[in-house]
């Protein structure tokens, strides 16, 4: 093959090379772009809450730890009993957070010592009639509960309530969207993708006391629940 011609052969064989490596973009005819706007929306609801739940605490000192559990234990089993007596069901009691363990004291100003172990039993009640809080407290408080801790109010069902916040979470995001979609000069258009990014239902709680007191001349508002929601949406610009 003669020089020239074969020059011919390579020059044809790396164009086709660099055909093949090229990437082609494929439109479809008449189609036209989608244009989107994306907005944040939150919500909230409120509801009355409808159940509450209590914590009571029998913490036991001795010099034995086998003694100071089964102390705390006795005190948690008549705990137990009374709130039973109380009118609360057997499946909305538990046991909960037993725990046992050393206390120091500077014996010889030098060192620290074991002077004995304390031990803890928790009682966890889940009360279905809140206007009963007063007289569980009270039954536990008279069975020997010495930690008292909520009552913590909630909702037996809040299905509804928090459909209701992500709805309002929805056209909070639709009002922030069209403000951007004017500003931008289009109109909004239908929803292209929604996005759910929490719901919250935080129980109402009030403190704990370390000791026992007369809960009974207390008066204890359930008050109401806030719901919130918070959602992304992705609206069509036309």
């Amino acid at each position: 093959m003669k020089p020239r011609i074969l020059l011919a052969v390579v020059l044809a064989s790396g164009v086709l090379a660099l055909a093949g490596c090229q990437t082609k973009v494929v439109t479809t005819s008449g189609a036209a772009p989608l244009y989107t706007v994306t907005a944040g929306g939150t919500g909230k609801t409120v509801a009355a809450p409808d159940m509450a739940e209590m914590h009571f605490g029998a913490s036991a000192y001795d010099a034995d730890a086998g003694a100071a559990l089964r102390q705390a234990s006795e005190t948690a089993d008549a705990i137990t009993a009374a709130v039973k007596k109380a009118g609360v069901a057997a499946e909305d009691i538990q046991t909960a957070n037993v725990s046992v363990y050393p206390e120091y004291s500077d014996g010889d100003g030098k060192t620290m010592r074991v002077s004995g172990y304390r031990a803890n039993v928790q009682v966890r009640v889940k009360l279905r009639d809140i206007d009963a809080i007063g007289d569980v407290i009270g039954a536990a408080s008279d069975a020997g509960a010495n930690e008292v801790g909520g009552p913590s109010f909630m909702l037996s069902d809040d299905a509804d309530v928090r459909n209701g916040a992500i709805e309002l979470a929805i056209a909070n995001a639709r009002t922030r969207a069209e403000v951007m979609a004017e500003a931008a000069g289009k109109s909004l258009g239908e929803i292209i993708s929604v996005s759910e990014t929490g719901v919250s239902v935080p129980p109402v709680f009030y403190g704990a006391e370390r000791a026992a007191v007369a809960y009974d001349a207390v008066a204890i508002e359930p008050g109401q629940l806030d719901i919130s929601a918070s959602v992304t949406v992705v609206f069509e610009l036309k």
